[in-house]
């Protein structure tokens, strides 16, 4: 009896290694956070123009605002997206998933989105970034696509989306107040 299930439990844990070590069907795995290299064995990134570009909605963001942020052009299967601040560290998060994606955890929670299978997904998918609190300064949105397996690009980045900064806003506020008081008060004085 020992002799039948020791082959099948063998073929069993091939099956389950090589798939593993071959494909994401479920999305990104944490190896790729940083370089955003999926992990599909012996194959390259594709180093044609990409067929995808990664539109923001705006060029500027608010802290602790939401951006909508598309990706266009073909359809594709896989995919790893990012907000990345000027220091190349996933800043924000992700909400509001599409169907077929979910968050991926890099540095901060759900600071990443990669896709959930490998259904086909449409040019056009919008996500919605959501952005930290305290503005990082300028960020650029930065995906690896994949077509297939065997077909994937590596970083397609978007143009820099300016950020914000509530505190520059609010200190400059205080400024303003601050010289007509005593603008105010000098004419008081003087008058």
């Amino acid at each position: 009896m020992f002799r039948f299930w020791l082959p099948v439990f063998l073929v069993y844990f091939a099956a389950c290694f090589l798939q593993r070590v071959t494909s994401f069907p479920g999305g990104a795995p944490t190896d790729a956070c940083q370089n955003l290299t999926p992990g599909h064995v012996n194959i390259t990134a594709n180093s044609s123009a990409s067929p995808f570009t990664i539109m923001p909605a705006s060029t500027t963001y608010q802290p602790g605002g939401t951006l909508r942020v598309q990706v266009m052009g073909a359809s594709f299967r896989g995919i790893l997206l990012q907000a990345r601040d000027s220091t190349n560290q996933a800043v924000g998060f992700w909400s509001d998933f599409p169907d077929f994606t979910r968050s991926l955890t890099c540095n901060n929670s759900a600071d990443s989105v990669t896709h959930q299978n490998t259904s086909v997904k449409v040019a056009g998918t919008n996500f919605t970034w959501n952005a930290p609190r305290t503005s990082p300064g300028d960020v650029a949105f930065v995906a690896t696509i994949a077509q297939s397996r065997e077909q994937y690009w590596l970083s397609i980045t978007s143009d820099p989306v300016s950020g914000g900064n509530r505190a520059s806003v609010h200190l400059g506020s205080a400024v303003f107040s601050l010289l007509s008081i005593i603008l105010l008060t000098n004419s008081v004085v003087e008058g």
